[in-house]
């Protein structure tokens, strides 16, 4: 299964790590994860929004292993924070996750997550 990730040359390039499109092949079986927030494997959450992004993405890679999967298997990421987030950590973890190979994805800041002391949540969709 080939995953295919572009970007048309009828519109502006990304103006950040993302690809515009992507095409999932008809066969394959879709994986959908809850939106994971950045608590540990033991479920300690931590207080800083960057260590809460970095176990999020962590949480995402530990899931799709489960699945037998990886995370260039990922077409589409949402991302969800309560407050700013170190863009230089921020583009550091995205670009270790996906490898240069970004799949489709949206950030946005919201006023709050589903308890107080979550500052992010990150959603994937992945393909098999």
């Amino acid at each position: 299964m080939k995953i295919i990730k572009s970007n048309p040359n009828n519109v502006a390039p990304p103006i950040a790590q993302y690809h515009h499109v992507t095409i999932v092949p008809r066969d394959a079986e879709l994986i959908v994860l809850s939106g994971q927030v950045g608590n540990d494997k033991d479920g300690i959450l931590p207080a800083d929004i960057e260590t809460q992004f970095a176990n999020a993405l962590e949480n995402i890679k530990s899931i799709l292993k489960s699945e037998g999967i990886d995370v260039s298997n990922v077409f589409k990421v949402n991302f969800w924070f309560t407050e700013s987030i170190n863009r230089e950590f921020f583009l550091g973890k995205w670009s270790g996750f996906h490898n240069q190979s970004p799949p489709a994805t949206t950030l946005a800041y919201v006023t709050a997550l589903a308890r107080p002391e979550i500052k992010v949540e990150v959603e994937a969709w992945a393909a098999r």
